[in-house]
């Protein structure tokens, strides 16, 4: 019997060359559509991520425990058919490598490879038959969040919303990360250690797959998911992501954690912030009201690509080159943003664009 640094192992030296056994067995999968063929590809490769970032891989049952999470995060994309094709494939991919590798190993980790699979399956049905179950909700916070919503005119006032949520479910902290559809990324907006939150960004990759949540999660530690320069900077350890939507529309998740505590989470908990989460996405999809539809038309086009540049982190400098323009008459365009918007910063400025509806 193998151990499971030997099979991560093995997933890291090979990743390319299963993924490129993958790519080729699913294209002969004639049943498939063209998007249910890139969907088995982006799972497969998310799979093949998650496997190699493991951490304490020496202890035999961390892994497959944490398949659990796994399935959690892909939960909307993971059937059971889908699960039992991506099983076979995934399976005859790392064989016909095993074999073509002429590999000392072959049994030992194809084996180790189909038990991990059996508990992949397993844990898929155990969170199936979860969900199926009606858990209660706490009322009483969640009529709390009800009042300070009917209260709220826009989304202007959302980094208010969030301190008064923070204190009503007692977390320590809370963060905003914004889903950016047309880039399909997602970056940090509001939330304790402002300039960091802020600096935060990346696409919705295999990289980073709790931003491709539609459901809400608890991680007990946020290895693998979280990347280690995000752990230390906000000293992370147990935390909730909560998706924030509004029907089919997608703006962001909000993050919530103890700073750096281990805290236990119940159903109850993770059902109820689930529907904070749509309430939140509700009033995010509210329009602007007229005033600062006004507003909004102050902005001419050149500003709105300089506060939109901004917003990617770009310097005066850079963004000079990008819109040709001199460095001097794009810092005379920033100071006449902040003025308009009545910010003391670029990040203040930033802020103030997202919460009016300019980004």
């Amino acid at each position: 019997m193998i151990k499971p640094v030997q099979f991560i192992l093995f997933c890291k030296i090979y990743r390319t060359q299963l993924m490129q056994n993958i790519n080729s067995y699913i294209q002969l999968e004639q049943e498939l559509t063209a998007k249910e063929r890139e969907e088995m590809i982006a799972f497969s490769d998310h799979f093949l991520q998650f496997i190699i970032k493991q951490h304490d891989s020496e202890v035999p049952d961390n892994l497959t425990n944490q398949l659990q999470l796994f399935i959690q995060v892909h939960w909307q994309q993971a059937t059971g058919p889908f699960l039992n094709k991506f099983r076979a494939i995934f399976e005859q991919s790392t064989l016909r490598l095993l074999f073509n590798q002429k590999h000392p190993q072959i049994e030992p980790l194809f084996m180790f490879l189909s038990n991990s699979m059996v508990s992949l399956m397993q844990q898929y049905y155990v969170s199936l038959n979860q969900s199926s179950e009606h858990t209660a909700l706490d009322v009483s916070s969640l009529e709390q969040m009800d009042e300070i919503l009917i209260r709220a005119s826009s989304a202007e006032e959302l980094p208010s919303i969030l301190e008064e949520l923070k204190a009503i479910f007692q977390f320590k902290r809370c963060i905003f990360y914004i889903y950016i559809p047309w880039k399909n990324e997602f970056k940090g907006m509001f939330g304790d250690q402002l300039e960091i939150v802020q600096n935060i960004k990346g696409k919705l990759t295999a990289d980073f797959p709790i931003f491709s949540l539609k459901q809400p999660l608890y991680l007990r530690e946020p290895h693998p998911y979280i990347e280690d320069e995000m752990i230390e900077k906000f000293n992370l350890s147990s935390m909730i992501f909560i998706p924030v939507a509004d029907e089919n529309q997608l703006y962001g998740w909000l993050e919530l954690d103890q700073k750096g505590e281990f805290f236990p989470y119940s159903q109850m908990q993770l059902d109820t912030l689930a529907l904070v989460g749509k309430r939140l996405g509700l009033l995010l999809s509210r329009k602007p009201t007229t005033s600062h539809l006004e507003k909004h038309s102050e902005l001419n086009d050149k500003e709105h690509s300089v506060i939109y540049l901004i917003a990617e982190g770009y310097s005066n400098k850079e963004i000079a080159s990008i819109l040709f323009l001199s460095e001097f008459t794009v810092r005379d365009y920033v100071q006449r943003l902040l003025s308009k918007l009545q910010a003391k910063n670029r990040t203040h400025l930033v802020s103030e664009a997202f919460k009016r509806g300019i980004l």
